[in-house]
């Protein structure tokens, strides 16, 4: 779903074995796709956020990532859980381009990303 890997469902949680991206489908995800944590579709956050700039126009992502030393806890209603390879993967592959990250080694990644 993410970098177009193989994955695998293990007790309805799908896990791409390649960039790490896990989807819990035991949540009812958020159908209006505006937080991309909870999104039902993660390529419809980005195509709706990618129509909803013009080009070269920037906004700041933050999102919980799952480190090798640590992980995040897990917010009430999370759907999608990500890793900043994964994060870096669907920015490109949606048309964005990361400018700066402001929290390098933090459980908590927030990004400046800007429309190509």
């Amino acid at each position: 779903e993410v970098c177009g890997g193989s994955g695998s469902v293990e007790q309805n949680l799908f896990v791409c074995s390649h960039c790490g991206f896990k989807k819990n489908f035991l949540i009812n995800a958020d159908d209006t796709n505006n937080n991309l944590i909870f999104a039902a579709d993660i390529n419809i956050f980005f195509k709706n956020k990618y129509y909803s700039l013009n080009r070269g126009e920037t906004f700041e992502l933050s999102v919980p990532v799952r480190r090798f030393y640590k992980k995040p806890r897990e917010q009430k209603g999370q759907v999608n859980f990500f890793t900043s390879k994964n994060i870096m993967f669907l920015l490109e592959q949606n048309g964005f381009q990361f400018v700066s990250r402001k929290s390098r080694f933090s459980t908590n990644l927030t990004l400046i990303v800007r429309k190509v």
